[in-house]
């Protein structure tokens, strides 16, 4: 037995005798000769290599079965499985056809037997509790989606998918119903794609047809060098996680766990390795990875032995070397996407592996890591964005309740519990932000002498296209979100939020003028305590004052955009995190320390409540997709001494300041505006 076959062993039986009575046959002739009749052949299920075999213990691979009556299909997912029993049937073919991986694991969470419904103590994540909810990325779950498709894979004990993707169809043609093109995904290791697989829509469904397979691996690589048909016991054994090696067995309608470990570990929330965990993780050392992103995304617990292993240096020397950086990208982006990018991010930092994950020193030439202070100061961060996020659901503050009240412009918004892209990317700027600000300050001291855009980029942006390789557009938002926060930071820290109180105290409103307003060109409505406002000559000095206010939350909006919410409750969850913690500095201990603690957080998020609602009530939320009243062309007619280039861009700049301090002024006497401010070009 060489040490590949040792994978075979689960942890109940991989133990340090057994090594070493594995080591002493392996030099011992005389041992080795009497252990050969405690060890069976499993037969290869490949007919084209019949000689290749795995030795493994002697006991019966026999599955724990059961709760397929507890599983709720829905009415499209009975229909397939009647079809496929249906084809197999007539096209006489004795293939076991098994539903693998997480449909199987969401299915079951879903009984009544394996739901979970409180959280477990020392389970290192937030309070955000969520159930599961079905795959992540591109796969949903069906009976949460209703019309939208879902993936299935379905395993083959005897045959190649694309072999029974054909049958398939000839039973479709015999009894005369439509059928279905089919799509060959090839073998390539480096997108995860071990075996051929036969992609084809039935349905609602996209149903990919594999083979069981067993693999071996190379010590210098994370692609199997041996890829086979196998046992379902093998491929059980094969997988990353004992939740995700579950079959359900379309024949006779039960759930196999091959490994006897799946039932448990499902039931008591761990994510634990069908093998020894070192093996495993060294093997595919994204396995690693998945491994925290399941923790997060189910809100389990990790097995003790699998952190034992998830530490050891081999992996992160391995996850280094042999996995590409665009596959910890997206492992990255789907733990973020999980119920609790909070209890993900602790563990990569626990784990020591969030240095690996995020090479900053790669991406930035000033920063030095010589610890985790900075990505725990992410953690810190975005914890408590996350948690006040969270709060948000049970007391929504007035800039929150209504989606459409207050937007202007023809924007119609989501909030961020609405808004899965946004909320996604605020979590990344908040755990990545304590990077960015430290990048900044390096860059004050030593000016880069570089030249060009990219030459220039920021710390962020380099680490998420060059490193985590994630699209330009995600990287782009976030750091909009990043700065969009420093902004709303200093207005904040100027004493915006009296502004703001005094709007709100004047009911000044600006709105979306009706439909049947007298005045076309006209877009909005003002008003003040009630009465109506020509913003085109109103000179009183609270009105003034306000136009002001909108005039520094416009230059802000313009620049972050649909994303604004985003920024806003990072630069609030930051003035919580860090002003907080010096008020409460030499603070009392005690129940005091607690009342006097929330009372400042109340008070932040009241400051911050005022200013998101005077923004909402002055109308500049979708101003940034406000068109000019006069277009190049009306320009030059006004203004035909106009030269172009940086005088020309002035002009323009000018007529979006007045039309933000003069609202639905009107295109007259903006014309009459710009005559008196530029006469020379007349």
């Amino acid at each position: 037995m060489d040490s590949r076959q040792l994978r075979f062993y689960g942890s109940e039986w991989y133990n340090n005798d057994m090594l070493e009575a594995v080591a002493v046959r392996r030099t011992d002739p005389v041992l080795a000769k009497d252990s050969s009749a405690s060890e069976k052949k499993i037969p290869s299920k490949d007919n084209q290599n019949p000689s290749i075999s795995t030795s493994l213990p002697d006991f019966e691979f026999e599955p724990k079965r059961g709760y397929g009556p507890y599983i709720e299909l829905t009415d499209e997912e009975r229909q397939l499985f009647q079809l496929l029993r249906r084809a197999r049937k007539e096209t006489d073919l004795s293939t076991t056809l098994r539903v693998a991986g997480g449909w199987v694991r969401d299915k079951l969470l879903a009984t009544p037997e394996f739901t979970r419904t409180q959280i477990r103590e020392g389970r290192l994540t937030s309070k955000y509790v969520a159930t599961s909810m079905g795959r992540q990325g591109t796969k949903v779950l069906a009976s949460d989606e209703g019309q939208k498709p879902v993936d299935i894979d379905i395993a083959l004990d005897d045959m190649l998918g694309r072999e029974f993707a054909d049958r398939l169809n000839e039973y479709l043609a015999k009894v005369g119903e439509e059928t279905h093109s089919v799509g060959v995904v090839l073998k390539n290791p480096e997108k995860s794609k071990h075996l051929e697989t036969a992609t084809m829509k039935v349905g609602t469904f996209w149903i990919d047809f594999v083979n069981l397979r067993a693999e071996e691996y190379t010590q210098d690589s994370r692609i199997p060098d041996l890829m086979r048909i196998g046992t379902p016991a093998e491929d059980a054994f094969r997988r990353d996680l004992t939740i995700n090696s579950l079959f359900y067995n379309v024949n006779n309608a039960q759930v196999e766990d091959w490994t006897g470990r799946g039932f448990d570990d499902l039931r008591r929330g761990i994510v634990g390795t069908p093998l020894a965990p070192l093996t495993t993780l060294l093997d595919d050392p994204l396995r690693v990875l998945r491994s925290v992103r399941f923790a997060a995304r189910l809100r389990f617990t990790m097995d003790e032995s699998l952190v034992e292993a998830a530490r050891d240096s081999r992996v992160r020397e391995s996850l280094a070397e042999k996995v590409s950086r665009e596959r910890i990208g997206c492992e990255v982006d789907l733990m973020f996407r999980s119920p609790d990018p909070v209890g993900a991010m602790r563990l990569l930092i626990n784990l020591n592996l969030v240095r690996t994950v995020y090479p900053v020193e790669n991406c930035s030439d000033g920063i030095k890591i010589t610890n985790n202070d900075l990505f725990d100061e992410g953690l810190s961060l975005l914890t408590i964005t996350h948690e006040h996020l969270d709060d948000c659901k049970y007391s929504p503050p007035i800039w929150c309740q209504s989606k459409k009240s207050y937007t202007t412009h023809g924007v119609t918004e989501l909030t961020l519990r609405e808004d899965g892209y946004a909320r996604r990317l605020l979590w990344y700027a908040a755990f990545l932000k304590p990077i960015d600000d430290a990048a900044r300050k390096v860059k004050e001291i030593e000016v880069s002498k570089r030249q060009g855009r990219k030459a220039n980029r920021s710390t962020i942006s380099r680490l998420l296209v060059d490193e985590l390789k994630r699209p330009t557009r995600d990287s782009d938002a976030i750091e909009k979100i990043v700065k969009g926060a420093n902004d709303f930071t200093k207005l904040m820290n100027a004493g915006v939020d009296l502004s703001a109180v005094s709007v709100l105290l004047c009911d000044i409103r600006i709105e979306d003028a009706d439909e049947t307003s007298d005045n076309s060109d006209s877009k909005f409505k003002c008003s003040m305590q009630g009465k109506p406002v020509q913003s085109a000559t109103e000179d009183d000095p609270i009105w003034k004052h306000a136009m002001e206010f909108r005039l520094q939350c416009t230059q802000i909006l313009k620049k972050v955009g649909s994303l604004w919410r985003a920024a806003l409750f990072l630069s609030l969850s930051e003035h919580m995190n860090k002003q907080l913690e010096g008020e409460m500095e030499y603070a009392i201990e005690g129940d005091i320390v607690d009342e006097a603690h929330e009372e400042l957080r109340k008070g932040e998020i009241d400051r911050y409540d005022s200013f998101a609602t005077a923004m909402q009530r002055i109308g500049v939320i979708g101003i940034w997709e406000e068109k000019p009243l006069l277009g190049g062309n009306e320009i030059k007619k006004i203004l035909p001494s106009l030269p172009n280039g940086p005088t020309f861009r002035e002009v323009m700049e000018e007529q979006e300041k007045w039309m933000v301090l003069h609202p639905g002024a009107g295109s007259e006497v903006l014309t009459d505006h710009l005559l008196k401010s530029f006469p020379d070009y007349i």
